[in-house]
């Protein structure tokens, strides 16, 4: 059985929306910046292109860490590692910090790295820098690249044979 009783759905213009703002707090309480992003695979992909682009950051890599499969959550293993020049100083970005299961693993391996995740649940906050929004623990938050939108048909429709 599922511990989420609850669901948030986010449009593109909200995840924007929200990366803007984490770039922006980010550049403003490290102003000495970051040289390099590392993203978490596959939720950080997404906003880790967004906050590079607001930062002026051109080097990404990616780090690629199973935690769960649709909901159902398991022990951590890295599937593909970062290179060795994103071990230190970088910026490590992610959709979300549930449990905080990914980002602890992570910072058993980084340096000197900080963290930014677009929303934070209360059993991930302290492992987090900085974050865009807040969640409930028991709220699966749906990003538009898991979801699909399409056609809703009107409340109120004619269904003239």
């Amino acid at each position: 059985m599922s511990d989420y009783t609850s669901d948030i759905y986010l449009s593109w213009d909200d995840v924007q929306n929200i990366c803007r703002d984490l770039a922006r707090r980010i550049h403003v309480e490290h102003p000495q910046g970051f040289n390099k992003i590392l993203a978490i695979t596959r939720g950080g992909m997404f906003p880790a292109g967004i906050i590079a682009r607001e930062l002026n950051i051109r080097l990404i890599d990616t780090v690629s860490i199973a935690s769960y499969d649709e909901q159902n959550r398991h022990e951590p293993r890295i599937l593909k590692d970062c290179h060795p020049d994103f071990m230190d100083g970088a910026l490590v970005i992610d959709d979300l910090s549930d449990t905080g299961t990914t980002l602890r693993l992570l910072k058993t391996k980084l340096t000197n790295a900080k963290f930014a995740t677009l929303f934070v649940k209360p059993s991930g906050a302290e492992l987090v820098d900085w974050f865009g929004r807040e969640a409930p623990q028991s709220t699966w938050v749906r990003f538009p690249w898991d979801t699909v939108r399409q056609y809703a048909t009107p409340l109120v429709c004619d269904r003239i044979s």
